[in-house]
């Protein structure tokens, strides 16, 4: 051999051995810098505090590696009390806080050590991706074998530890790591985990309100986990009232099978909270001296209600939407929405607004009002006139009977015109109905169960007002206004005004109404399509066709049947968005319908209005409907005659 030859392979032995050695020192750094442990039995002068490694420093280690770091790891895990070995440094005062170091909790400590290793990875280069798998493995283990740590609650922990990480994004890296560990194959004991943690996270949002910014941490947990579609099935499947083992001993009283249970539930918890009474009898937040309020003091409540709750229903629509991505969850999510609606249609029954004892059959007005705004949300990207996507709405959905329908009701609502014939074909298609059309039906019978039913109680209530003001005006005339019965009316008006107001500001939310008018333009421009397309007109499948627009009347073709599909509690919904602007809001009326002549906005609902609506025998062979029945005030009329006039010119 050459001696060149010999020089280099004594080199190439050199730096090999100094790296085998390197190496090893940032394994053994690993041990004071990471897990905040020793072998060194004495107190130290120049480290701070670290918990002493009893049977790992009986050994006699010269070299460190992976395995030994994993000897140290499950030693120091395996301690019921790390501050009884905890070793404190004589002359330096600790960096570290003590309930840092002594930390029992497993799954709090691992990813402690996570975090400490991340926040020092440009040292710990070489061995950084060995370390890391080293915590993540031992949170699964944990997890899947909770044995191993009896005398701690892991489910707890974990929720802490997730709450924790909607401001940390190093330990939000370290869950989702153990997530993919996890969820990579699910097991009964990975399910009987996140059941019980989704369990305690429903216990702790029970009592707290909507204003609470605990609320949403929980919600932007659960938002960051519904990328996993099995935990969006475990959500929902345990939110739905079938489940028992997640309801409250407080509400065992609640029939499972009643509308009401799905409130007392994790998803249902969420969308309860709400200014509005869950229950009769119970306070409204605001407006409570309505009489002593100027409409400048009323103008500035309303905006305080508004952004909490805009905020929040934000909040709830993100989850929403993160958990309707999953292709594979989807339908757990439309199933939840859809079961919900069926065992509480009854809300929305006139009896129900009488009897004290629906409030505890079915959801509250905040449950339905909040989960519409979820709905008008996901109809959003598709709620614009002339969106192509408008064309992929099946009308088949609204009498289909079979059981990929999640509305499994909605056949037996009233249609829009009647059906000369029933076709069993029409009734029972076995297709599997897309996205776009269930929201769609869903949006507008969710409108209709929340929004348009809260405005019925809100000119129910107004009347009642008015004759509380004449009743009361007459007490004080003959009476005097502190004699007993003037004074229970005035009780009585100022609670009334005070529902009035609560009810009608949640109502006049902008972004309820913005999102409303999305929805019904798109609506209205849609049936403008069906009515002027041929009755055996079908849709492409491809989505390149155009949308029909209205040009003329009388129509000549044949109605088109798949009209008599359409459930009339659309139209209604229309009507009643119109109505309530005219009596509670006639600025944003006029704002809405006086926008220059290039918004399709107008276009689409004074089609509907003037040709679905007007004097004349319509286009759908039903009893016409008159104008004022429509549109009752004169002020709204004289818009419209304003419209008119400004379409003129």
């Amino acid at each position: 051999m050459s001696k060149s030859s010999s020089k280099s392979s004594s080199a190439k032995s050199i730096v090999k051995t100094v790296d085998l050695t390197s190496v090893s020192n940032f394994y053994k750094d690993i041990l004071e810098l990471v897990l905040l442990c020793t072998l060194t039995e004495e107190p130290s002068t120049s480290s701070s505090s670290k918990i002493y490694l009893s049977e790992l420093a009986s050994l006699d280690i010269e070299k460190w590696d992976k395995n030994r770091v994993d000897q140290a790891l499950f030693e120091r895990l395996r301690m019921s009390d790390p501050s009884s070995q905890l070793i404190t440094s004589t002359t330096k005062s600790s960096s570290i806080a003590h309930e840092i170091i002594t930390e029992n909790r497993c799954l709090h400590y691992l990813s402690g050590c996570y975090q400490r290793l991340l926040q020092q990875r440009n040292h710990f280069q070489l061995i950084l991706d060995h370390i890391q798998n080293l915590f993540i493995d031992h949170g699964k283990t944990a997890i899947i074998l909770p044995s191993m740590y009896d005398d701690q609650d892991l489910s707890k922990q974990w929720i802490e530890l997730l709450i924790e990480s909607n401001d940390n994004s190093i330990l939000c890296e370290y869950i989702d790591r153990v997530n993919n560990e996890l969820l990579s194959s699910m097991t009964n004991e990975i399910e009987s985990f996140y059941k019980t943690v989704f369990y305690y996270m429903y216990k702790a949002i029970y009592p707290l309100d909507y204003f609470s910014n605990e609320v949403i941490s929980y919600i932007s947990v659960l938002t960051h986990l519904s990328q996993w579609s099995i935990l969006v099935q475990i959500i929902f499947r345990l939110s739905h009232p079938k489940t028992l083992s997640n309801r409250s001993s407080r509400n065992t009283d609640i029939s499972s099978t009643s509308g009401r249970a799905f409130q007392d539930t994790l998803i249902g918890s969420l969308l309860s909270k709400s200014c509005l009474p869950s229950i009769p009898g119970k306070p409204f937040l605001f407006f409570n001296k309505p009489k002593l309020m100027s409409e400048r003091n009323i103008e500035i409540t309303a905006t305080t209600v508004w952004q909490p709750m805009k905020t929040y229903q934000d909040h709830l629509s993100q989850l929403f939407k993160a958990c309707v991505k999953n292709a594979d969850a989807r339908n757990d999510v439309l199933q939840w929405i859809g079961d919900c609606f069926d065992t509480n249609q009854g809300k929305n029954q006139e009896w129900s607004s009488h009897d004290p004892l629906a409030a505890f059959l079915f959801v509250s007005d905040g449950f339905l009002l909040n989960l519409n705004v979820v709905l008008l949300s996901l109809a959003k990207p598709f709620a614009e006139p002339y969106s192509s996507r408008l064309l992929k709405i099946n009308p088949l959905y609204a009498i289909s009977q079979n059981e990929k329908v999640h509305l499994k009701e909605l056949y037996k609502e009233t249609p829009l015109i009647n059906r000369q014939d029933e076709n069993e074909e029409e009734k029972n298609p076995q297709i599997t109905f897309n996205f776009i059309t269930e929201i769609f039906f869903m949006s507008h019978f969710s409108y209709s169960i929340s929004v348009h039913r809260l405005h019925r109680i809100l000119v129910k209530i107004s009347d009642e007002l008015t004759r509380l003001r004449d009743a009361y005006n007459n007490a004080v005339k003959s009476d005097g206004p502190n004699h007993e019965t003037s004074i229970k009316l005035g009780e009585a008006m100022e609670n009334g005004l005070t529902a009035f107001l609560n009810i009608k500001t949640v109502l006049n939310e902008p972004y309820l109404l913005e999102l409303s008018n999305a929805l019904f333009t798109a609506t209205c421009s849609w049936l403008v399509h069906l009515a002027s397309s041929s009755s055996n007109h079908q849709q492409n499948s491809d989505g390149e066709e155009q949308m029909n627009v209205l040009k003329k009347l009388p129509l000549t073709s044949e109605p088109n049947r798949q009209l008599s599909y359409i459930p009339e509690f659309i139209i209604e919904n229309i009507i009643d968005y119109l109505k309530f602007l005219t009596r509670y809001n006639i600025q944003l009326f006029q704002v809405t319908f006086l926008r220059m002549t290039t918004m399709k906005l107008q276009t689409f609902y004074f089609l509907f209005l003037f040709y679905f609506l007007n004097d004349q025998t319509d286009p759908f062979n039903r009893n016409p409907l008159r104008m004022q029945d429509v549109i009752p005030q004169n002020e709204l009329k004289q818009t419209i005659e304003q419209w008119k006039a400004f379409r003129r010119e």
